[in-house]
């Protein structure tokens, strides 16, 4: 039985190796954890062993309701790892992304917990973190994933997989390939105001924005000078914000607080770990339209 167990854990790493060796040429953002250890640490946990398990069982369940890590800059974690079979994308285009989730055994997840409605949220997002996309794939019975995907220009994108299984929270990330050159874009000066179609957008920024410490971010929604009274519910809620870290995209997903339907305001309890840029995206629903701005924001 021992030997049956480390055969397919010493398989399942060997999986992880040849998952992450083209992501790991790409940077900080697609460096896999060790699968070997990492596998051992679930198996252990499964058996009731981990010393996350131990103690008070209410702490450890909170424990584990978010995977230490979970922030889309590894292929491989917890136990988990994400293979995409679509190699390349044409840049100026889209195409079909497909990917499977694999356990420590190499045998593909099927089965995922919904979260805000859908079974998995995926984010993809130029490297300069332009060209954002907030998708949701459909899962076929072999346990693929498969969504369109837009390359607007040249260059490595990243696409960020954030789903629920057995009770606990995973992001995963991989990096598509959109062969061609493209100069970047800077990211731009930090700012409390953006807009898109037609609509403004107000940042009531905190005096300080500290990494490990949570803050309340403030989003004001006006059009032609007034604000929008027409929220409507997109995923469960009114509003959606997406954190991402520059330059190695760590990704944050952050929900809403509250929102006030009557001013236009939507408010989000922030949490950003890593000191340095963010852009932040934020979602929001009016007429059965979805409308996405970016914000710059300096974390200290």
């Amino acid at each position: 039985m021992l030997t049956t167990t480390s055969s397919r854990l010493l398989a399942f790493a060997a999986t992880l190796a040849v998952l992450g060796g083209g992501a790991a040429a790409a940077g900080a953002a697609t460096d896999a954890t060790p699968p070997f250890q990492d596998c051992m640490r679930v198996a252990a946990l499964q058996a009731g062993a981990g010393e996350d398990m131990a103690g008070d069982p209410m702490e450890g369940e909170r424990m584990l309701e978010a995977v230490p890590g979970a922030d889309g800059r590894r292929a491989a974690l917890a136990g988990l790892a994400l293979s995409q079979t679509t190699q390349t994308f044409p840049a100026g285009g889209s195409a079909t992304l497909h990917f499977r989730i694999f356990d420590c055994n190499e045998e593909v997840v099927r089965d995922f917990e919904p979260e805000q409605g859908k079974l998995l949220h995926l984010i993809v997002v130029r490297s300069d973190l332009t060209g954002y996309q907030h998708l949701h794939p459909a899962l076929g019975s072999d346990g693929t994933w498969s969504v369109e995907v837009e390359t607007p220009v040249a260059g490595r994108y990243r696409a960020i997989a954030d789903f629920v299984r057995d009770g606990r929270k995973y992001v995963l990330g991989t990096t598509l390939v959109a062969p061609g050159r493209a100069a970047s874009a800077p990211l731009g000066a930090d700012a409390e105001r953006a807009s898109s179609d037609g609509f403004d957008v107000e940042l009531e920024r905190p005096a300080v924005l500290e990494a490990g410490e949570e803050a309340q971010l403030t989003f004001r929604i006006s059009r032609h000078g007034r604000p929008v009274t027409g929220l409507e519910p997109y995923l469960g809620a009114f509003g959606h914000l997406v954190a991402l870290h520059a330059p190695d995209l760590a990704y944050s997903h952050v929900h809403p607080a509250g929102e006030s339907r009557s001013d236009g305001a939507i408010t989000f309890d922030a949490e950003l770990h890593e000191p340095g840029r963010y852009r932040l995206f934020v979602q929001f629903q009016i007429a059965g339209r979805v409308h996405t701005v970016a914000f710059t924001q300096t974390v200290s």
